[in-house]
């Protein structure tokens, strides 16, 4: 690991600590890059105190503060956003579980996915209900923008994985998954993108986004918990595999 990756995710650890979780349940993500970003960069543009995460897709998230109200935390997004951050947003402590990239004990597993793929152009994620590998409105209109980055960038291409939660025996929902993983990809194609530009690789219910078993009494096993597990994650690379460059969405 990194040096930088290590000071950083010390240095969050050590926010997290000194913030206090009870206490603290808001903060602002002031945005995400798909490399890292020097502090110059934020300091010409009035931000000086951030904290800097890695997420498994390689992007680099910068978050602002923590704040006790909600009301507190969009008050200093807006701010933010001023400065020259237009997607700048409150995230609460549930969700940050998902989004921030820090491998420590409250996030639970460190994994990333950006659940708005308006936020970051090259990674998104769409959700599924219990048992269902179809298609929702929403799910439809992610699908769309990914389309249009394909469309648009003929060198791009997609990897499509698929997973499910643990209810149920394992063999079953890795078929769950994989038919989801399937489902995005038929639509993409549909819609006139190739199958060989689309990579579909599937995890059944490995890889929780949120626990999928009971782990003591927290409760980790809650349907709200369990509904991030039902998902497909997407994410463009280049045609050597490597995350794909982004040239609108992810610079402010």
């Amino acid at each position: 690991m990194k040096r930088n990756t290590l000071h950083n995710l010390a240095l969050s650890l050590l926010l997290l600590s000194s913030y206090g979780l009870s206490a603290q349940h808001f903060r602002v993500q002031i945005a995400a890059y798909g490399e890292p970003m020097p502090p110059a960069f934020f300091k010409e543009r009035g931000i000086e105190n951030y904290v800097e995460t890695t997420d498994q897709l390689g992007l680099y998230r910068y978050f602002a503060g923590a704040y006790a109200t909600k009301d507190e935390a969009t008050l200093v997004s807006k701010d933010i956003a001023a400065k020259g951050f237009p997607f700048a947003h409150v995230v609460d402590l549930e969700e940050q579980r998902v989004l921030i990239g820090v491998g420590c004990p409250y996030f639970r597993n460190g994994i990333v996915y950006n659940l708005d793929p308006y936020h970051v152009d090259s990674t998104g994620i769409i959700f599924f209900d219990f048992g269902s590998h179809s298609l929702s409105q929403e799910s439809k209109q992610i699908l769309d923008h990914f389309f249009e980055q394909l469309r648009d960038n003929p060198k791009k291409k997609l990897k499509i994985h698929g997973f499910a939660d643990a209810i149920g025996n394992a063999q079953d929902n890795l078929e769950l998954s994989t038919e989801r993983a399937r489902e995005a990809r038929n639509y993409l194609t549909y819609k006139g993108i190739r199958v060989d530009r689309m990579q579909i690789e599937v995890f059944g219910e490995a890889n929780p986004l949120m626990a999928n078993k009971d782990e003591g009494d927290d409760l980790t096993d809650a349907p709200k918990n369990r509904k991030w597990n039902r998902r497909v994650a997407l994410k463009l690379v280049d045609e050597f595999g490597e995350t794909a460059a982004n040239n609108a969405g992810i610079r402010n």
